[in-house]
């Protein structure tokens, strides 16, 4: 599975005060500690509020880039902001996310995604909000592949996020996101899929044993990419772990591999 560090992030309060603050030395350090712990790319997001997120990302990106040479995760609601960073990555292809079902949103950021051939995060939603049932985000799901083919991405670089909504205010989303898994994987085989985990946990406690249920469900049902905290050993061990029962992790290579290294625990 590919593994999408999530610890950069600007509605962290500590994250947020060191983009304000410039303070370089942090966001390496969570850059630098995500790529030791295993991730395949990082997540830049430095979404706080500020005047000038497209300063900020272009900071995120020059010290990230500073500290590992992963791909990036470019994390960003505006179009503009997402094409000063994509031009900031230079030859590089990151990930793009992410666009919705919203014409103000598939417009713009399709283009960029065909223009760099880069993968693109797409969400389920559109101008009404958050669909509350998988076939209705199913629905927006078709929307966006067709757009997006239109525009010129390839099938392969759309990554179909479910949606995970906080279990703590509906307990019924878990189930709906795992739906959603399996429909968007029946329906689009080319295109793969990604999940951010942790959300689903928000509000309760112990919210790594949620994060890991969840996602040793999803990997059953064919989930790509997850986007969450690698340096969280447990969680990393629990994808490990589920890559094998669902027979996905051929010879059982990578779980053996992890346990000679002592990345099980």
């Amino acid at each position: 599975m590919i593994i999408i560090g999530e610890k950069i992030n600007g509605t962290l309060a500590h994250v947020r005060d060191a983009v304000l603050d410039k303070n370089a030395d942090l966001i390496s350090a969570l850059a630098r500690g995500q790529d030791e712990a295993g991730a395949d790319y990082i997540d830049v997001n430095v979404a706080t509020g500020i005047s000038d997120e497209r300063e900020a990302m272009l900071w995120a990106i020059d010290v990230v880039r500073g500290a590992t040479s992963l791909p990036l995760c470019l994390d960003s609601s505006d179009p503009a902001v997402l094409e000063a960073g994509l031009q900031a990555c230079g030859d590089e292809h990151p990930l793009i996310n992410s666009v919705t079902g919203s014409a103000a949103s598939m417009g713009p950021v399709l283009a960029l995604t065909a223009r760099h051939s880069c993968g693109v995060v797409a969400l389920p939603m559109d101008e009404a909000g958050i669909p509350t049932s998988a076939g209705a985000r199913l629905e927006v799901c078709r929307r966006i592949h067709a757009s997006a083919l239109k525009a010129g991405v390839a099938a392969e670089d759309i990554f179909f996020d479910p949606l995970v909504l906080p279990l703590s205010a509906d307990f019924t989303q878990g189930r709906v996101t795992i739906d959603t898994l399996a429909s968007i994987k029946s329906e689009f085989e080319d295109s793969r899929t990604v999940m951010g985990a942790s959300n689903a946990s928000f509000g309760l406690p112990a919210r790594s044993l949620i994060n890991r249920a969840l996602l040793s469900l999803a990997c059953y049902f064919g989930l790509d990419a997850a986007i969450v905290d690698p340096t969280d050993s447990a969680l990393r061990a629990a994808i490990l772990s589920a890559d094998v029962v669902a027979g996905r992790d051929k010879y059982c290579k990578d779980y053996m591999k992890a346990f000679r290294s002592g990345g099980l625990g």
